[in-house]
């Protein structure tokens, strides 16, 4: 079983965020802004050696690349942000590892289909981008573009098929026609179908299309959703409303995953799990933190998913949530506070 990890491309500046957050503004600027609640929270988190890489320069990125095949960890799902044909962002490290770094790492997209919306640090709810999804011609300049990417020996294959997760397919009004209309384009193209892959959570609770290939649960999110018995779901509709922190404890979290058991008419389950999660930087205290993570319990619950038998798991990839989310704690760089724990617990599972 290989391991991919959920990656995101925002540490670098785009026109956009300089002129929404001010100019210079890029993800590292949410996780410089945590703040500690309460004794014992560790924020701000930061990079080791002050490592505050940027994104837009392909030596970075070839050094993640290194640091993530010396443990284990097989390859990428980058968030892929298509609003539109006439609107992309965060593109610039997908493009260099296509055009420019040669270095081998398997890599996949995660087309993270939703408007963006003003939530960071209480601020009243405006719509920054819209997502929309348009006709046929907005399917082919999308798949024509994704197809740069699938030519790519190293973008990862299903039997052939390029890998393609997808956020919220219920979102997605011609869902199925798109589908078929860019197998059309695929096929024409000499290329085997796309592998899609639905994400389960509260935004997308139950498989939503027969013909999308596979599932994976989004973890921690689909947990603290679906899992939690009624007092403690409760408890966090009482946090949020009156915007308290909710807090979650790191080993019920893990046990729900581990002793999980349910299907998805048939269709294949990638595993997934979560390293941790605070994303106070960017919520403050409407924010969630499950508190009681450390690396030898990430090894050891890592260790048990990957020799589970859930009925429909695959047994090729296992996904993490996430190589690199710093703002929400969900993340197995190297910091100052962890070192390089979390990634030598990975080596070690696997």
């Amino acid at each position: 079983m290989k391991a991919l990890a959920l990656y995101l491309p925002a540490f670098h500046e785009i026109p956009e965020n300089n002129q929404w957050w001010g100019d210079g503004f890029t993800e590292w600027d949410n996780v410089k802004s945590g703040k500690s609640y309460y004794q014992g929270h560790v924020q701000p988190v930061e990079p080791i050696q002050n490592d505050y890489y940027d994104l837009s320069h392909s030596a970075d990125i070839v050094k993640q690349i290194k640091l993530a095949q010396s443990y284990s960890i097989s390859g990428f799902i980058m968030y892929h942000y298509w609003f539109s044909q006439d609107k992309q962002l965060f593109t610039k490290p997908a493009k260099l590892l296509r055009n420019q770094i040669k270095e081998k790492i398997e890599y996949a997209f995660c087309w993270a289909n939703e408007s963006w919306i003003t939530t960071w640090h209480g601020k009243d709810p405006n719509t920054l981008i819209e997502q929309t999804y348009g006709p046929a011609s907005e399917w082919r300049s999308h798949i024509e573009y994704l197809h740069t990417f699938f030519e790519d020996e190293r973008y990862i294959k299903i039997n052939g098929h390029p890998l393609l997760f997808i956020y919220k397919p219920n979102n997605i009004p011609d869902y199925e026609n798109m589908l078929d209309f860019w197998n059309t384009v695929l096929a024409k193209k000499g290329m085997e179908s796309v592998y899609a892959v639905e994400f389960i959570s509260s935004k997308n609770r139950t498989l939503f299309s027969q013909k999308t290939n596979a599932v994976v649960e989004f973890e921690p999110l689909y947990t603290t959703y679906f899992d939690l018995p009624l007092v403690k779901t409760a408890k966090r509709a009482f946090a949020k409303l009156t915007k308290q922190i909710d807090f979650q404890d790191y080993d019920i979290l893990w046990r729900k995953i581990l002793q999980r058991q349910r299907t998805y008419s048939g269709k294949p389950i990638f595993k997934s799990c979560f390293v941790s999660w605070d994303n106070s930087p960017r919520k403050e205290k409407n924010s969630m933190i499950v508190k009681g993570a450390t690396a030898a319990k990430f090894q050891s619950y890592l260790s048990q998913l990957v020799s589970s038998d859930r009925p429909y798991t695959r047994d090729d990839y296992l996904i993490i949530n996430a190589w690199n989310e710093w703002s929400e704690g969900a993340f197995l760089e190297p910091s100052k506070q962890y070192g390089y724990d979390y990634l030598q617990a990975v080596k070690n599972a696997l």
